[in-house]
């Protein structure tokens, strides 16, 4: 609780609504692992930690459930969410036909600031250490390159998404050996980015997408 004390102190600097604070400081929780998927998240508890009503909390708590990655369960209450392997599948299913349906329409609109922003991306991505800063990078490559395709509300669907995947994400990043294989993967999309080859760029993030879902089940399976 030490740790969720912490998080809820550096969110509680930001000027925004309470709800909004108390969900982020949540969500950054369950990401870290200091909150573990299926657990009960007491109501009462969280408010007296944050010094806000349950009135809050249960705002706080829709708002997760809203980006799945709480779950209201009769009875019980909010609990953290738990991913199946056939929740993965669809998820993945689901972010290679949004995410190759941004890319084609992005492509055509990609000048050269772009590529020199998406490229300076990957290269502080081979560099960093940081478990927080190699998701956020990794977050900033895909959103840059599909920002140009000007789908607001695609690319609100896809973050809803991608959120219930951070968990999972995070334990991936953590091996040496898919972080090598996805900077393989986002330097060659940039690369058929430039070439304007939008089947090529559709093709290798399908993959890139399809092969991070594997990995995930592969852990859920081993559970």
């Amino acid at each position: 609780m030490n740790q969720l004390t912490s998080l809820a102190k550096s969110f509680q600097e930001k000027r925004q609504p309470i709800s909004s604070v108390v969900a982020d400081s949540l969500r950054e929780a369950i990401f870290r692992a200091v909150l573990k998927q299926g657990e009960s998240l007491r109501q009462d508890a969280i408010a007296k930690q944050f010094g806000v009503s349950q009135v809050t909390v249960r705002e706080a708590f829709r708002l997760l459930a809203g980006e799945g990655i709480v779950e209201i369960v009769p009875r019980r209450g909010a609990v953290v969410a738990s991913l199946s392997p056939a929740d993965v599948e669809e998820i993945v299913e689901l972010r290679i036909a949004l995410e190759t349906m941004l890319v084609a329409h992005a492509i055509p609109r990609l000048d050269e600031n772009d590529f020199i922003a998406v490229d300076k991306i990957v290269r502080k991505l081979d560099r960093t250490r940081s478990m927080d800063e190699q998701l956020a990078l990794n977050v900033d490559f895909h959103t840059h390159l599909y920002a140009r395709a000007e789908r607001p509300r695609t690319l609100a669907t896809l973050e809803k998404l991608r959120l219930a995947l951070e968990p999972y994400l995070r334990l991936l990043w953590a091996r040496s050996d898919y972080k090598s294989h996805s900077q393989d993967d986002h330097r060659q999309i940039v690369s058929l980015c430039r070439k304007r080859d939008v089947k090529g760029a559709q093709d290798v993030l399908a993959k890139h997408i399809a092969n991070t879902g594997q990995e995930i089940m592969h852990l859920l399976n081993r559970e």
